[in-house]
Order: structure tokens, then sequence, then C-alpha cells
């Protein structure tokens, strides 16, 4: 509860300060700190790096995963990510074809499309989607306490 609550917090303080006067996203480019962090996550997760992983998820991370099961915690994603590269699984290819970003101060919201390519039992299997992930910045470093992924139907129309 103490995660859903820190959580439901952090965006709420984005929200509030989306909608003080002079505040709000900033439309500056965005910090290539948080695109690293971002990838880093990503390829740790399936190179099941849980010490890479663990260091970017904080303990009051909550997933909801591409797929259609129950949201994660930290310790259900670093599962996910040891047991995948236990059972042989490996990421084939990752693209990030499109990205924008919302900054709240220490808080960015990542929207955007997702094209991954993991082998797992031999067979591959592409994974398109659409993402929204969260980054703040604590004690001098972003972490990653949120992520929101969907499949999509088909590929994504060129824009």
């Amino acid at each position: 509860m103490k995660t859903v609550v820190t959580t439901v917090a952090a965006f709420g303080i984005a929200l509030l300060a989306a909608r003080a006067p002079g505040a709000g996203p900033t439309a500056s480019a965005i910090d290539s700190e948080v695109l690293t962090a971002r990838e880093a996550a990503w390829r740790a997760y399936f190179a099941g790096d849980v010490k890479t992983l663990g260091d970017l998820l904080p303990d009051d991370f909550i997933g909801i995963s591409m797929d259609d099961v129950p949201f994660a915690d930290r310790a259900a994603t670093l599962d996910g990510s040891r047991k995948f590269h236990e059972g042989g699984g490996r990421l084939v290819k990752l693209a990030f074809p499109d990205t924008r970003a919302q900054r709240f101060g220490d808080v960015v919201v990542l929207y955007g499309r997702y094209d991954v390519t993991i082998e797992s039992g031999g067979q591959p299997r592409t994974m398109q989607g659409r993402l929204t992930e969260m980054f703040v910045r604590r004690g001098g470093k972003w972490v990653h306490p949120g992520w929101h992924l969907d499949l999509a139907a088909a590929p994504a129309a060129a824009r």
C-alpha cells in the first residue's frame, strides 16, 4: 500500500506543478541522462543484470507489463529479469522510434514507442508498443519508479 501511496503522491505533485503559474513541463530536449537510464533499465532487464536494474528501480517501483499480467513490484520485476535470462532468453534488438517527454523539476515522464526483438527457446519474438515511463531524480541520480507498456496490434504507421 505504501508503494501505491508514494507513486500516487509523485503523480499528484507533478500534476500540481503543472498547474502552478509559470510552471509545467519544459519544452527543452530530453535529458540525455534520463535516456541513458531508460536504455540501461531495458537492457539490464533482458540481460538478467539484476544489479544494474536493481540500482535503477527504487523500492516503491510499480510496473505494468506489456502482457496481461498483474502489476509488478520491484522484487517481481527483478525476478522476471533473472528468470528470462536463466531460461536462455536474450535481447536481439531494442529501439525507441518515437519518444517525447514532460519534465516537472525532478520528475520526467517519457511517452513513446518501443520495438523489441527477443529470443527465447530459440524462437525470436518481436514486440512493438507504446510506453509511459517515469523517472525521478533522487540522491543526484535518475531512478525509474514506474512504467506502463502495451503491445500494438500492428506496427505503428510512419509519422
